[in-house]
């Protein structure tokens, strides 16, 4: 099956998901008693605003990617969310903060968003379904619906334009595909270098990786690594053609990769100092306690999802 084929596949279940939610929210409404007045209309008009204009379950999977990733080791770099940003509603990044267990940290994270929105939503279902009829239950079995939907389709295995599902993901790291080698080698880097240098990763670690498509932000986030690495042991032409190499990708770089890419570039037209050449850490968060001590920070990109 081709990749548009697939895009299409999931598009459609997509649509089905939601439709299907829709359908359910009216069924449950449909099933008020006889008597119903204002509290179940507000109730119901609540339950569609929240969950389909605020896109709360969106909210609340980004915030299960934060629990289940401070869980698991991780730091919190952002949480970013607007029901009108466009494809997807919000993301969520984050790194380890050490080089162990990568595998684990990383599934734990990436499934944590899908898994908040099934809790959640089993809970206000089982309320719905338990307790005696109250217009706040009609609330909590319409959203239900709408939670359900939300972690369904972050399990799905698909890549859309916006990027890889959860499910798409997590298939690539227990299936030890290449664009998932690259993104856990990436945070096994982050992960020493939150408390270490680059003389605590081994070169293979960044170096003896996959072939992989080259418009990926893991890749990128992995030349830039490999730029530091190559600066950090005094490589500088080595670090010149990575830099080349991206320079290449300007077009298809990240904002983040593109600054940090002009950044490095500084360092063969003279414009760093020699304390900013060592070492370097790759964590922004560290920025400003190595700024009191006159050393520089630059960072790579984090893992990310959607």
């Amino acid at each position: 099956m081709s990749g548009r084929t697939k895009r299409i596949l999931y598009t459609v279940l997509d649509w089905a998901l939601w439709l299907a939610a829709l359908g359910g929210a009216a069924a449950i409404f449909a099933t008020v008693p006889p008597s119903f007045g204002v509290a179940e209309y507000l109730a119901g008009g609540f339950a569609l605003v929240a969950a389909v204009v605020l896109q709360i379950p969106a909210l609340v999977h980004e915030l299960g990617h934060v629990i289940f990733g401070l869980s698991a080791g991780m730091k919190l770099v952002s949480v970013r969310f607007s029901p009108f940003g466009g494809s997807t509603a919000g993301a969520t990044e984050m790194f380890p903060k050490n080089g162990k267990n990568i595998r684990a940290k990383a599934l734990c994270f990436t499934l944590g968003g899908g898994l908040c929105d099934l809790l959640i939503g089993g809970a206000l279902l089982a309320l719905f379904l338990c307790l005696p009829y109250h217009a706040a239950l009609l609330f909590c079995g319409m959203c239900a619906l709408f939670f359900l939907a939300e972690g369904i389709r972050a399990f799905l295995p698909a890549e859309l334009a916006a990027g890889k599902t959860d499910g798409a993901v997590a298939y690539g790291i227990l299936a030890g595909k290449s664009e998932e080698d690259i993104l856990l080698r990436v945070m096994e880097a982050q992960g020493i270098l939150y408390r270490g240098t680059f003389a605590e990763i081994p070169r293979g670690l960044l170096f003896d990786t996959p072939t992989v498509r080259e418009d990926l932000p893991a890749f990128h986030a992995l030349l830039l690594l490999r730029v530091q690495f190559e600066l950090f042991n005094g490589r500088a032409e080595e670090a010149r053609g990575i830099l080349q190499r991206l320079s290449s990708l300007s077009e298809e770089l990240s904002a983040e990769a593109e600054e940090e890419r002009v950044r490095y570039e500084g360092f063969f037209a003279g414009e760093f100092t020699p304390s900013e050449k060592n070492p370097f850490r790759g964590i922004r968060e560290l920025e400003e306690a190595l700024l009191a001590q006159k050393k520089s920070c630059p960072s790579v990109d984090r893992m990310k999802v959607q």
